[in-house]
């Protein structure tokens, strides 16, 4: 399985060879490789679509996911509709499962932040997410916390 991490850049980290991120929080860079530096987040890639530019727009929808939720939240990725591939500013979507903790990224990027916003208020936002809050969803339980996003500017 394909191994990434996240790491975030400080005075002793000043490059690595990846996709160069910043945001509110700091400097970061994804990498589709195992970094062994201590700033490090760890991830199997599951599943994954696009090519990752090095301009544009990323979003991290950041999911803590108890064990025991794993395999059924895993499985709704595995065969989501991929709806958002297609959207104008779509560059790329990688399923990140965790290797230390219990928080998967699901990370999209984009043309621009202004394409993300759009694809928030289209048609192929709201079939993506029709699930939610139905019967159909995945039970709330396998959440023992609420997920956060973040986003970063890239190049």
């Amino acid at each position: 399985m394909k191994k990434a991490s996240i790491v975030q850049i400080n005075s002793e980290i000043s490059a690595l060879n990846g996709v160069t991120m910043q945001g509110e929080e700091g400097q970061f860079v994804y990498v589709e490789e195992v970094s062994e530096l201590s700033t490090a987040k760890h991830y199997e890639v599951i599943s994954e679509t696009g090519t990752i530019d090095t301009k544009g727009f990323v979003v991290i929808n950041n999911i803590p996911v108890s064990e025991e939720g794993r395999p059924s939240f895993e499985e709704r990725f595995r065969n989501r509709a991929g709806l958002v591939d297609g959207e104008p500013g779509f560059q790329a979507i990688r399923i990140l499962r965790p290797v230390s903790d219990d928080t998967y990224a699901i990370m999209t990027i984009w043309d621009d932040e202004e394409s993300f916003q759009k694809w928030q208020t289209s048609k192929s936002y709201e079939n993506a997410h029709k699930k939610r809050g139905t019967s159909q969803a995945l039970p709330t339980t396998i959440f023992p916390r609420p997920s956060f996003v973040t986003t970063f500017k890239v190049g």
